[in-house]
């Protein structure tokens, strides 16, 4: 009975690193897929069909805001509100045709902040765990921080791997972006 115990605890603590490390694995994965923009590793890494429905939302929600608060719009009526769909089905269309390894690839390339990226170690893989935050037994998310703004990246288990699935974006996204 003692050996049952003994046993079933050490099965535990070995599943619970195993998990952690899947997750941390993962991570560092894709951080090695952006520092040497490998194509391949971030591909396997990101959910697109999740990411991009989800800048998508965002985008459409930012637009239709925009739409409602603008005098402008508000003077056009109804061209205004087809307007503002025209605007919306052009984001979709560019959103699906760059959002994919291959843009980010693109983006990496051309990128000055590259240089900043640390390189991939056993350090970067154990030192993920501590930029890690959990969001439940399925998902943990790590805040991106760019010009002080965070941008938290979700990510999900899928079997043994883990996705980047969203990405939050500030509320006020597009007024800096003007």
């Amino acid at each position: 009975m003692h050996n049952k115990i003994k046993y079933s605890l050490i099965l535990i603590i070995v599943v619970f690193f195993s998990y952690l490390f899947t997750a941390m694995y993962s991570f560092h994965q894709l951080h090695k897929g952006i520092y040497f923009n490998n194509k391949q590793l971030i591909e396997n890494y990101v959910d697109w069909q999740s990411v991009r429905g989800n800048v998508k939302n965002y985008i459409n929600i930012e637009i239709l805001k925009k739409s409602q608060s603008e005098e402008i719009f508000k003077q056009l009526g109804d061209v205004g509100i087809l307007l503002s769909g025209f605007a919306g089905k052009f984001v979709e269309i560019a959103i699906d045709t760059y959002l994919n390894s291959d843009g980010i690839s693109l983006l990496l390339e051309k990128s000055q902040k590259k240089d900043e990226i640390p390189k991939p170690s056993i350090i970067t893989l154990l030192g993920s765990f501590t930029v890690m935050d959990n969001n439940g037994l399925n998902s943990f998310y790590i805040n991106y921080e760019n010009e002080g703004e965070e941008y938290p990246v979700y990510f999900t288990r899928d079997g043994l791997r883990w996705k980047i699935t969203n990405i939050e974006f500030p509320k006020d996204l597009f007024e800096k972006i003007k």
